[in-house]
């Protein structure tokens, strides 16, 4: 038969003969009936005309002949194998030749790839998997990380999603380590393609020597911008002299780093490092001490430890007389301000001074370069020696903060009136006994006061003025004989009147290039305490305080509080474990919008996966949210906070926690060929070790699966037979209409 009739037919052509004969009749009939016009007119155009009748009258046949073209495609499957790359925790270890059993691994993938090039056989493609069965592409993770391994769900997981290719064998390429317990592998059996399995020799010299790292001494807080020394104490279990490095990371970052040498047998040695962070916030950092070959595990070789890292703080030094309240509750709020770096002291705590180091002065100018405000509570004048006072008023005078809160003693006649600080205090006292008034009353701002940034909340001051007048009263205060000329006074007690005028409450003046400050009333907790046990918050005395600090200390106002803070119950967890995250809105941030924003926290982990944490709202303290997260993978964590308001967001706050992984990946150097045997034994494939993986890649069976598709193009239907015949009769019969030949 013609190659073409077979490839180009006419499908309603059933008798060619007939469909000939009918053709040679119909031309000829045709021809004979222009033939008369021509004869009748005697016009060239007749034969055109013609022309155009047969081609009009060929397009119809063409059309009821059904003309199709049918060829056959030819389409090849590659045949698949399948190669599981053991990325687990245990592959980070060191083989015998000194490379890490993952770069080998690595190597060996890239051999593997040769059977993909083979021109001289079926085609073939390699896919890639990790030890989960999870699809890798073209290239594989540049560190092993995985913190289990089961080997079996791994080879059935990868073979499950080749089901619709042509798999032609699988190639597992692992030290052997099976989290699962599993000693049999029988679920392989019933594989339909053989896995060949690659492994490791043992090393024969592995367990007999240990790398550690036994403490990082580090302090809880450091200061950003600021030289930071951490000492990680490092020991060595047997084997012979090695040299090694000590890390300090965070995260993936390095952060300092320091060599180390260990003596033959046991040693142990303290390593100093020093960095300086960069960034404020809670964070976790990392000592680790480098492997060493034959090392015995990995799993000791590193520890974590929390950091916080604040901004550059208002450096106070709180010296109370005896223990109250209001130093009680301005020592927490100092505390709990991120900005402030307090040290405390109680004086005495009665009529006999208790302080242990009663020969040695507290209040030295050396000390006092440390600080930026020294805060003095209620306390006999005569609790600071003559030399304390003067030291105390020359470092006001050059610049510095001094806060001198009320009390019975410190404002009296054996208070500070007759000590060197008098001189520097923007008030004189009473000369005789104390004065004090125990009325209740509520602190009155002065016009000076409305204007000072020490109160001001909302920014609108008569809000401002009305939500003082409406602050819980307070039960008394000592009383100051006066201000002194040039001071200003900020707030005043209109119940008690002296020389025609209230009594002055909250008085500051300018000392040299410093500032001072006296603040009478004694009972400023009752603007936290009260508010709270209704559950409210304490915006006013946050505020005050907070705005007061960084007022007498120059401070940029702008730095409050910040609107929003996140922490956690822990700075490191375990895989599955629950972390607890605590979101807290600042009340004195000076944003409205932070009370009645939408607060979103998120977290992310090392891969870039976010989770959002469903939070919840403290029922006693409504302005705290607190949620938990379950992480599934190890790593460094990053808590992301957000608190948005009207649409845009109003404030932004990170902080990190790190999750350690199972050690059993990490706990057993040695390999299991073993199993990998019995993998490959079970599923009718091979076992080499890596080093053989040029021999592996030569057995691997090459199989291709082609597949034949007939297609038929049918030209009767398309519009062009149609349109030629149109075109062809229309034109006829229009030419024939102009010439007369009808």
């Amino acid at each position: 038969m013609n190659p073409l009739l077979a490839l180009f037919q006419f499908d309603n052509v059933q008798r060619p003969w007939l469909w000939g004969m009918l053709f040679v009749a119909g031309a000829w009939l045709l021809w004979a009936v222009y033939r008369q016009i021509a004869e009748r007119t005697d016009s060239r155009r007749v034969w055109l005309l013609m022309g155009l009748r047969a081609a009009g009258i060929v397009a119809l046949l063409l059309a009821l002949a059904k003309p199709t073209w049918t060829h056959e495609r030819r389409d090849v499957d590659a045949g698949h194998i399948a190669v599981v790359v053991d990325n687990s925790v245990s592959m980070s270890l060191a083989d015998p030749s000194g490379q890490s059993r993952f770069a080998r691994a690595t190597l060996a993938v890239g051999k593997l790839r040769s059977v993909e090039g083979n021109s001289n056989g079926p085609q073939t493609k390699i896919a890639l998997f990790d030890i989960n069965g999870q699809p890798l592409g073209d290239t594989l993770p540049k560190e092993p990380k995985v913190e289990r391994t089961d080997l079996v769900r791994a080879v059935t997981a990868a073979t499950s999603r080749l089901r619709s290719k042509l798999l032609t064998s699988v190639v597992l390429i692992s030290d052997g380590v099976d989290n699962t317990g599993r000693q049999d592998v029988l679920a392989l059996a019933n594989l339909p393609v053989p896995v060949s399995c690659v492994g490791f020799p043992s090393d024969p010299n592995a367990s007999r020597m240990d790398l550690a790292v036994k403490e990082a001494q580090s302090p809880p807080k450091a200061m950003v911008n600021n030289e930071l020394k951490v000492t990680v104490i490092v020991a060595k279990t047997a084997g012979p002299a090695v040299a090694g490095k000590v890390l300090l990371k965070r995260g993936a970052d390095e952060v300092a780093s320091a060599e180390v040498s260990f003596a033959e047998g046991n040693d142990e040695q303290p390593v100093a490092l020093t960095f300086t962070p960069t960034e404020a916030g809670q964070f976790v950092y990392t000592a680790v001490v480098s492997a060493a070959a034959g090392e015995r595990a990995l799993a000791n070789n590193a520890r974590h430890f929390p950091l916080h890292v604040t901004g550059e703080a208002i450096r106070v030094l709180y010296v109370e007389g005896f223990l109250r309240y209001e130093y009680k509750f301005l020592k927490a709020k100092l505390e709990d301000d991120p900005d402030v770096s307090l040290v405390s002291v109680v004086r005495r705590v009665n009529s006999q001074r208790l302080d242990s180091s009663v020969n040695e002065r507290l209040i030295t100018e050396e000390r006092l370069e440390n600080f930026d405000l020294v805060i003095l509570g209620d306390m006999e004048g005569d609790e600071l020696e003559a030399a304390e006072c003067q030291s105390l008023t020359r470092w006001v005078n050059e610049g510095k903060a001094l806060l001198v809160l009320g009390g019975y003693r410190s404002f009296g006649a054996d208070g500070f009136a007759k000590s060197a600080l008098a001189e520097a205090l923007p008030v004189s006292f009473a000369e005789q006994e104390p004065r004090q008034t125990e009325e209740p009353f509520v602190l009155q701002l002065t016009e000076a006061g409305r204007q000072h940034p020490a109160f001001e909340i909302t920014g609108d001051r008569v809000k401002d003025s009305t939500l003082w007048s409406a602050a819980p009263p307070l039960l008394g205060a000592p009383l100051v004989r006066a201000a002194k000329p040039g001071a200003e006074v900020l707030a005043v007690n209109t119940n008690v009147q002296h020389d025609g005028q209230s009594a002055p409450m909250i008085v500051t003046q300018r000392y040299g290039q410093g500032r001072t400050m006296v603040i009478a009333p004694d009972t400023t907790w009752r603007w936290s305490r009260l508010p709270r046990v209704v559950g409210q918050s304490d915006t006013l005395y946050s505020r005050f305080w907070g705005q007061t600090i960084r007022w007498l200390t120059g401070r940029d106002l702008a730095q409050k509080r910040v609107p929003l803070v996140v922490t956690t119950d822990r700075p490191d967890y375990e895989v599955g474990k629950e972390v607890m995250i605590r979101a807290t809105r600042s009340t004195d941030s000076g944003d409205a919008s932070t009370a009645a924003g939408e607060l979103a926290v998120d977290v992310l982990d090392e891969n870039g996966k976010h989770v959002s944490v469903t939070l919840k709202q403290s029922t006693s303290a409504p302005e705290t949210s607190f949620g938990s997260f379950v992480p599934s993978s190890s790593g460094r964590h990053q808590v992301l906070a957000t608190l948005t308001a009207n649409g845009q967001a109003a404030a932004n706050q990170r902080t990190e926690f790190l999750v350690v992984g199972s050690d059993m990946e990490l706990s057993n150097p040695e390999t299991n060929r073993a199993l990998l045997r019995s993998i490959a034994e079970k599923s009718g494939g091979t076992y080499v070790d890596i080093d053989q993986i040029d021999k592996l890649a030569d057995q691997l069976p090459r199989r291709e699966r082609q597949t034949r598709t007939i297609e038929r193009t049918e030209f009767w239907n398309s519009p062009v037979l149609f349109l030629v015949f149109l075109a062809t009769i229309s034109a006829e019969w229009v030419l024939r209409r102009r010439g007369h030949l009808v």
